[in-house]
């Protein structure tokens, strides 16, 4: 096909694209029932979509909303430019990783001692044993092992560690790779979000002490609390739209006012299972003060935290992913 027939078919798909689901899922969905186009027609294709939101969308949603630690013009700008691929390398993996790539005659770019960028349609699941050798993993995901590492540990005692919203398990092995002598517990809303990522745990070589499905918007039960909450708890995902730019075009204060009542209800209920002296890392890929700043500010109107150190990740810079992590120290109980 040429360029004017995948431009041709882009159009139509955008005509009839409104937002409701991931521009990724509605691609998916539209090549799974036309089989007819190659795997050169479908990365076209899918190319001239995200290409439009991204050279389309002149105003950023919000952006009065974002937190005036965000170079607003540099981020807003980065949005024309696709993010590029990550892995962060996993302990004593290094040699064999790079043996594989040179290998399989794989493109790379060391960006830090053991974080490998890649172009973004570069495909590595048949080259590295992923999960093993190396993670596939934004660059600011991976720095908040900078946050991971104020939190004190024990060579006598393993300390009890929740990561709340697991998600996918990325962050889970960060934080196994990062701290030592701890005991993980896993948890998400999503069955089938934990079945995966007890899955990838399993290829990573780690055994959770415990995966157990929970809503954290409704009060529940703590028979023990924990030394270490992690939440990377659901946000608008304003700092990842570069992956995502269909945000750009589609996302409303609603949506944000939503996201952050979810907040506000999971870190209530999330309280109680911070132990005394014990350590909060709350975390979202988020570039609005509504969902970050304000929402450390109500933690520490409670008066039962303490600031031990809250950053933004930027990544607007390095063609990677916006994060902020607040690492919180409980003070009373």
């Amino acid at each position: 096909m040429h360029y004017a027939v995948h431009q041709d078919i882009a159009n139509k798909l955008l005509a009839a694209y409104h937002g409701e689901e991931p521009l990724a899922n509605y691609l998916k969905k539209y090549f799974a029932a036309n089989k007819k186009h190659g795997s050169k027609d479908r990365k076209n294709i899918s190319s001239l979509c995200y290409a439009h939101f991204r050279n389309t969308i002149t105003n950023f949603p919000l952006a009065n909303k974002i937190s005036d630690q965000i170079v607003s013009e540099k981020f807003i700008a980065s949005h024309q430019v696709q993010p590029l691929l990550f892995i962060r390398i996993r302990p004593w993996q290094k040699e064999k990783v790079i043996e594989k790539l040179a290998a399989a005659n794989i493109e790379y770019k060391e960006v830090a001692e053991d974080t490998f960028s890649f172009a973004n349609t570069t495909s590595l699941q048949n080259v590295l044993a992923l999960n093993k050798d190396a993670v596939i993993q934004d660059l600011n995901s991976q720095a908040l092992a900078a946050l991971l590492l104020l939190v004190p540990t024990s060579v006598e005692h393993p300390i009890q560690v929740w990561d709340a919203c697991a998600a996918s398990g990325g962050k889970t092995i960060l934080m196994f790779d990062t701290m030592s002598n701890i005991r993980m517990h896993l948890s998400d809303i999503r069955e089938s979000i934990l079945f995966n990522a007890d899955k990838r745990l399993k290829e990573a070589g780690i055994r959770p002490a415990s995966v157990q499905e929970i809503d954290l918007t409704e009060a529940f039960d703590i028979k023990k609390p924990f030394d270490f909450v992690f939440a990377d708890v659901p946000c608008s995902g304003s700092g990842t739209w570069g992956r995502t730019p269909e945000q750009l075009a589609y996302f409303t204060e609603a949506q944000l006012n939503k996201y952050t009542k979810l907040q506000a209800q999971i870190l209530h209920n999330i309280i109680p299972a911070v132990k005394l002296n014990g350590h909060l890392l709350f975390v979202t890929c988020s570039v609005y003060k509504d969902e970050n700043e304000k929402n450390v500010e109500a933690l520490i109107a409670t008066g039962k935290f303490k600031v031990v150190k809250q950053q933004y990740f930027t990544g607007y810079d390095q063609q990677a992913d916006t994060l902020f992590g607040a690492l919180l120290e409980k003070i009373t109980a």
